[in-house]
């Protein structure tokens, strides 16, 4: 037994995160890129991993195949501190074979309410890419750990939006049962060279997102394509009493009934209105992820209530399978608008640049209400590509990607302006004028 006693190894941790060490019900790791989160919490757990048996489970939001797990990153530090033979790497887990501790890897939107019960008793729990787990995951993960009272929850991630779930609670409002550290690739000593060539390249062609891949600032907060400092803000009792007003939607199928644990896309149907200056005042908006009949009848009342010229939508497999639905509630309701469908050309980001060079201008108003804030957050946190919800964007993309056929609002003209006098109407028979007298036949 004497041979498999652990070896002496020399851990890379930044000092800044020596404090993972101390018990913590959380223990919250953020920051940007090369601040060494996920490669100390990766050598911690093997070393806890071999001083006494414990059930450690690594998870994230999405796990589609054990390779986007954090299983590579713990083989690699098997193998770099010479560990191959105190554990069996297995093909689902890593069993260490002097203390019988398992890492076990899953993705929690794979997991139902009651099947995610089957993580009760775990010891640590590692959330890999915390930023993208859902509150509702959240809300159903934490009360089913803590029930074990030594239970720690370890989270790392590079921040997205503000309102995100771990930074929401955690950072931004704070929790006495966490330790919370921020550390970034200056905490780092080992930082590579070539890692650090790549910092410097995107720092000078690109600020804005050197900001949040590097320092780790939210995207929401300062924004990628679009700019939160671009969107003016009001309220909705000082909208505009002259403007056009049109609609856009992007719209979802019904949900997959064989993934009823899958979460449902969303449906987003917008409300614009240009006035005369060529300004774009946000007036009303709808989101839910509902089965079309119930998104159908919103996007009815929406058209009642708003008479829009135009209202756009996206054309694609969706728009064909509801194109007739939308058609016929139109005609049971008598309530019309032009529908418009346009093409999806280029991808995402490039779609979204229409209303971005607008919003650019500083001519966009969001009215401040909760799905104004929802809004703006996710503009300021899309980038066209790592698979967020963006529907909000969709909305806006369409609107601006119709902008040619969109028509500002009207001034109202007065009477002095219009070349003529104004005059005042006389009674075409008044009680002086003496009365015609009466036709004989």
């Amino acid at each position: 037994m004497s041979a498999m006693l652990a070896p002496q190894v020399q851990l890379q941790i930044p000092v800044k995160l020596t404090p993972i060490l101390q018990p913590k019900r959380f223990k919250i790791m953020y920051g940007g890129r090369g601040g060494s989160k996920s490669h100390t919490v990766a050598q911690v757990l093997l070393m806890l991993s071999m001083q006494r048996r414990l059930r450690i489970l690594c998870i994230r939001e999405i796990q589609k195949s054990i390779a986007q797990s954090s299983m590579r990153v713990l083989e690699d530090y098997i193998d770099r501190l010479g560990l191959l033979a105190y554990f069996d790497v297995q093909k689902t887990v890593i069993i260490c074979r002097t203390t019988g501790s398992r890492f076990e890897f899953s993705g929690l939107q794979d997991h139902t309410a009651d099947s995610i019960r089957s993580f009760e008793g775990a010891d640590i729990v590692w959330v890999e890419e915390a930023h993208s787990v859902t509150a509702k995951s959240w809300n159903i993960l934490i009360p089913t750990i803590v029930r074990k009272q030594t239970a720690e929850i370890w989270a790392t991630f590079n921040p997205d939006q503000e309102d995100d779930y771990v930074y929401d609670r955690f950072v931004a409002k704070g929790d006495p049962n966490a330790w919370v550290c921020n550390v970034n690739w200056r905490d780092n000593p080992w930082l590579s060279d070539a890692m650090n060539e790549e910092r410097l390249t995107l720092k000078a062609a690109n600020d804005d997102l050197y900001q949040h891949v590097w320092e780790g600032k939210c995207r929401s907060a300062m924004g990628i394509i679009f700019k939160r400092h671009w969107f003016k803000r009001f309220d909705l009792k000082d909208y505009p009493a002259r403007v056009n007003l049109y609609m856009a939607s992007d719209y979802a199928g019904a949900p997959d009934p064989d993934e009823p644990e899958r979460e449902p896309d969303w449906t987003e149907h917008g409300v614009f209105g240009i006035d005369q200056d060529g300004e774009v005042w946000v007036k009303d908006w709808w989101s839910g992820q509902e089965d079309p009949s119930v998104w159908i009848a919103a996007w009815i009342n929406l058209v009642r209530r708003h008479r829009p010229l135009y209202a756009f939508e996206e054309k694609g497999l969706i728009l064909r399978t509801v194109d007739g639905s939308i058609t016929d509630a139109m005609r049971r309701q008598k309530v019309y608008t032009v529908r418009e469908a346009l093409a999806s050309v280029g991808d995402k980001a490039s779609r979204a640049l229409g209303f971005a060079a607008k919003a650019a201008t500083g001519v966009v108003w969001v009215p401040n209400t909760d799905w104004g804030d929802r809004l703006i957050n996710q503009l300021c946190a899309f980038n066209g590509r790592d698979g967020r919800v963006d529907d909000m964007v969709d909305v806006c993309s369409l609107l601006g990607r119709g902008i040619d056929m969109l028509s500002d609002a009207q001034p109202e003209v007065k009477p002095e302006d219009r070349g003529v006098k104004p005059f005042t109407a006389k009674w075409l028979y008044s009680s002086d004028r003496p009365a015609k007298p009466a036709k004989r036949f």
